[in-house]
């Protein structure tokens, strides 16, 4: 009777990493508030003001229309896990991101805060579909607006060399990213492993098998056909015989959601340029939105990127008609919302991650009691 029981959900791993991750962050958010220092901060509010909540509230406008790309992109599994959860997630996985070199870490907390509510291959495709759609988006502004920018003004040689190499790299980078989806991201790199001679063919095709869903949910971003049904469908392609998945459910609404997401996000950055006294004006903008990012993307290799990032705004707004100065302060006002949603991410992280304990044990607990009163049952049956 005992040999068919389901074993309790435990999610041991994912519990332990997620404390591990909990720690780190705290731990870096207190040395980087060190860092900083109280004097710096009182400096950002007396600069800002009031302006700062504004700010921040674009901030988590934003992050809130991430949380609901996800979900969407989740579809139809969404129904298994609340938005709450998700926005949890999302929160969480942006304050480890904000507190580690590379901002590699945040994603598998947000993956794994979220396997306990919904199919781990459904969650990891939604997670890499959300930062793929803001990727694009973001390079599709930085390949317009860098020329732009150089057109109008004349960069310093040493932000132009930068620009222009990190532009060079981007490019033919995303071509590569594109081209590598379409064949199927996961099965490419099955492939070289096995031709590495890092995988034997045996377990390279059973690595295929269980990815190629997780795969063509990914591939779907690309597709130009129509939302496919609840359970998904691919359309035949015209020529070789191959298939071309269409969009999954709620990729579309997804996609605005990433479009929104950015909007509040340039909301929130042309606010506190604005609160500082920045004179807003379209040469500066198309600077700030595309050059910016671009520095904001080379620096991101140190905790808010200190030292890098203020060099490089002190020189791009010097010639974009603000003052080093401002850009300076600018950079300092950034780390300030980014601080800022790193405590709320950890603060949301540790009280998802106990509710969800909690969660975990009452279910536990239903089950026992559910496998308990059957036993109970069958006995009375067979006496």
């Amino acid at each position: 009777m005992t040999a068919g029981r389901a074993k309790p959900e435990k999610h041991l791993a994912s519990h332990a990493f997620n404390i591990g991750v909990l720690v780190v962050g705290t731990v870096a958010l207190v040395w980087m508030l060190n860092r900083l220092g109280m004097t710096n901060v009182r400096r950002v509010f007396a600069g800002v003001g009031s302006w700062f909540f504004v700010i921040v509230a674009f901030d988590v406008a934003a992050l809130a229309c991430e949380a609901g790309a996800i979900r969407e992109f989740m579809r139809p599994e969404a129904r298994m896990v609340s938005y709450w959860r998700v926005l949890a997630a999302q929160a969480s996985g942006r304050a480890i991101n904000i507190l580690t070199p590379g901002g590699a870490l945040g994603e598998p907390t947000k993956i794994t805060m979220l396997v306990s509510s919904a199919p781990r291959g459904r969650v990891v495709s939604s997670i890499v579909l959300l930062n793929l759609a803001a990727f694009y988006l973001s390079v599709a502004i930085v390949i317009v607006g860098v020329p732009i920018t150089a057109l109008l003004v004349d960069l310093p040689h040493d932000l132009r060399l930068v620009v222009w190499v990190g532009l060079g790299i981007l490019v033919p980078l995303v071509v590569a990213i594109g081209v590598m989806i379409q064949r199927g991201a996961l099965q490419t790199v099955l492939g070289a492993a096995r031709g590495l001679r890092l995988l034997s063919a045996e377990r390279k095709d059973k690595w295929a098998a269980k990815l190629a869903e997780l795969d063509r949910h990914i591939r779907s971003l690309q597709a130009s056909g129509s939302e496919a049904g609840t359970h998904g469908s691919t359309t035949p392609a015209r020529s070789h015989g191959s298939t071309t998945p269409a969009r999954s459910p709620g990729t579309r609404s997804g996609l605005l959601l990433v479009c929104s997401a950015r909007l509040c996000s340039w909301s929130a950055t042309t606010l506190a340029l604005y609160s500082v006294g920045v004179h807003l004006h379209f040469t500066l903008l198309a600077g700030v939105f595309s050059v910016g990012v671009l520095i904001g993307w080379i620096s991101a290799i140190v905790p808010f990127g200190l030292g890098v990032a203020d060099g490089g705004n002190y020189a791009l707004f010097n010639v974009l008609g603000a003052s080093g100065a401002q850009g300076v302060f600018v950079t300092l006002l950034g780390r300030a919302r980014s601080l800022t949603l790193a405590l709320l991410g950890l603060v949301a992280m540790a009280a998802a991650h106990s509710v969800n304990r909690l969660e975990l044990a009452r279910r536990n607990r239903l089950m026992a009691r559910l496998e308990a009163a059957h036993g109970s049952e069958a006995l009375e049956h067979s006496g």
